[in-house]
């Protein structure tokens, strides 16, 4: 009793230093696996990934922002590379500032749904569940990339617009935390992969849903005020956006954060991909035979043929298709490849005006009918939509559902892959991120060694993701059962009491779902190699976090809580 009076515990329950003293040891062990990871690095092996990120961060730590501008320079949205220059900067080792910020992202996720959540034990449970998820250290993130913390990114946004949403009926001063964290989090993500975009359907259904509930809230003052206040993330988020955009202003003369999935790039090759196709591929958006009548018809695309079709070292580096076609996947970077043997990315104006050229040209020969096209005008890099996807799509997507939630390819380390490179090239990386590489070799093989006690380590996290292996897919069956159950329920008692926060769980079963049929449908029309996990690392934490959150919170709880 002295014990529980001390640490200040309920009945049923654990007290606050218990709590924070639980807290920090959950941190340490994930810091202690940190700790034993070695970063993946393939030199030149990952020049539009990997590489393109790890030479940015080093050209910001130099005051040189992005650096020299190329044809892969503005190609990508690159906080990450901001990310790596910050973490340098503090003097903290890459993989354990992943880490930190997941376990972050980890704790106010549980603190957001802490109104619906009455034990300190179930803020501990769901903290734990997603600081601990196999996903977070997986061998993927070893990679110097930036699906290392995309994930937490997203859960930040997550949690901020959920935590909001419980808090609707408070002083708006206890809300600002949570806009701020969903503004900056879905910003950061924003400018972090091109396709951070894919969390305003969440924000955008959260706030509307948030701003009913308030104007529904009996005898609360300043109701346009506090709906006004929702608004807040969407300005972060714009915020965070516009300062790449002026940093990619002052340093290139073009306002944008990126020269790749918008602009005149993305017309280009919206613009090839209306094209009729002889026999249609569906991972070839633009095949040799509609490249054939391009280059006829099309003076400014001709430029490129002699590196697209005749170069044979080029199209080897470019295509890895038996028929010798490019794949989707490929080929935008082949175009843009070719274009700066050509010159056309001497300046970021220089490549606008080339590339708006083939659009406007290719768009006034479908227009006109010169050429046969069977698509209105598009602006993506992106293959068009097809009835023909649907079926593959499905199939790739629910697969990719299952995948998630069973962690396959979650070990937290690569048994079959080491680093490759020079000493003095990997020393570099070494350097400038405080990790060591995994680049050891096993005597006699090409598979790398490790440590007998890290082993140890990495065997103790493989037996834990068995565990979640088997035991998310059982929750997420009761916790949808329940929630189902909740949701009828309050259908038949014709009540609002909870629905928030039951919209707020389905929302994230949903972009859980959105996601793995997002990824399905590029890998289907683009990708072709197979499902990937690194692509699908944001739907491990919202799967946990609907698993938790469907089978924890309190059925009692509010529509919107004070």
């Amino acid at each position: 009793m002295k014990f529980r009076k001390s640490f200040g515990a309920k009945q049923g329950d654990m007290g606050p230093v218990l709590f924070w003293v639980l807290v920090v040891v959950l941190i340490a062990g994930r810091l202690v696996l940190a700790s034993c990871q070695d970063v993946y690095v393939w030199i030149d092996g990952a020049p539009l990934d990997d590489e393109l990120m790890f030479r940015a961060a080093q050209s910001i730590t130099a005051g040189n922002w992005l650096g020299a501008y190329d044809y892969l320079t503005l190609s990508k949205q690159m906080f990450f590379a901001v990310w790596l220059a910050f973490l340098h900067l503090l003097g903290v080792p890459y993989l354990m500032g992943g880490q930190l910020l997941m376990c972050g992202a980890a704790l106010a996720a549980a603190f957001a749904l802490a109104p619906v959540l009455p034990r300190r034990w179930m803020r501990l449970a769901v903290f734990g569940l997603l600081a601990y998820s196999p996903a977070a250290a997986a061998s993927f993130t070893l990679r110097v990339y930036r699906d290392n913390i995309f994930p937490a990114l997203c859960l930040y946004a997550f949690a901020g617009f959920i935590g909001v949403a419980l808090r609707c009926a408070g002083p708006v001063r206890r809300q600002l935390g949570w806009l701020a964290m969903a503004g900056l989090g879905m910003g950061l993500a924003w400018i972090t992969r091109e396709d951070g975009m894919w969390l305003l359907p969440f924000a955008v259904v959260a706030v509307i849903a948030t701003a009913v509930a308030v104007l529904r809230l009996p005898g609360l003052a300043r109701r346009g005020g506090r709906v006004a206040v929702l608004a807040v993330p969407f300005a972060l988020t714009a915020v965070c956006v516009n300062l790449i955009c002026l940093l990619n202003w002052q340093h290139y003369g073009l306002w944008a954060t990126s020269d790749f999935s918008t602009g005149a790039f993305a017309e280009a090759f919206g613009a090839m991909t209306r094209v009729t196709h002889e026999d249609w591929d569906p991972l070839v958006a633009v095949p040799a035979d509609v490249r054939e009548k391009l280059y006829d018809q099309v003076p400014e695309l001709a430029q490129l043929e002699y590196w697209l079709e005749e170069d044979e070292k080029f199209r080897d580096a470019w295509i890895g298709r038996p028929d010798g076609d490019y794949q989707t996947g490929g080929f935008y970077w082949a175009l843009r490849r070719a274009a700066q043997y050509e010159g056309w990315y001497e300046t970021p104006q220089t490549a606008a005006e080339h590339w708006q050229a083939v659009a406007d040209q290719i768009n006034e020969l479908c227009d006109s009918g010169q050429l046969p096209c069977d698509l209105p005008r598009r602006s993506s890099t992106t293959a068009p939509i097809r009835a023909e996807y649907v079926a593959p799509v499905l199939a790739e997507g629910l697969h990719s559902f299952w995948y998630a939630a069973t962690f396959q390819d979650c070990a937290p380390y690569y048994a079959d892959q080491r680093s490759l490179g020079q000493p003095e090239d990997l020393a570099v990386y070494h350097e400038y991120l405080g990790c060591t590489t995994n680049d050891a070799a096993q005597a006699g093989t090409d598979l790398p060694y490790y440590h007998p006690l890290r082993m140890l380590v990495y065997k103790a996290f493989e037996a834990l993701r068995l565990l979640y292996a088997v035991a998310l897919p059982l929750a997420l069956a009761a916790a949808l059962a329940r929630q189902l159950y909740l949701g009828w329920g309050m259908l038949r008692r014709r009540s609002a009491d909870g629905l928030l926060l039951w919209l707020a769980l389905a929302g994230v079963l949903a972009m859980a779902l959105l996601r793995c049929f997002m990824i399905a449908f590029v890998e289907v029309s683009s990708f072709n190699i197979g499902t990937y996990v690194m692509y699908l690392s944001t739907v491990h934490p919202l799967l946990l976090l609907y698993a938790a959150g469907g089978l924890l919170t309190r059925k009692e709880a509010a529509a919107c809580r004070s």
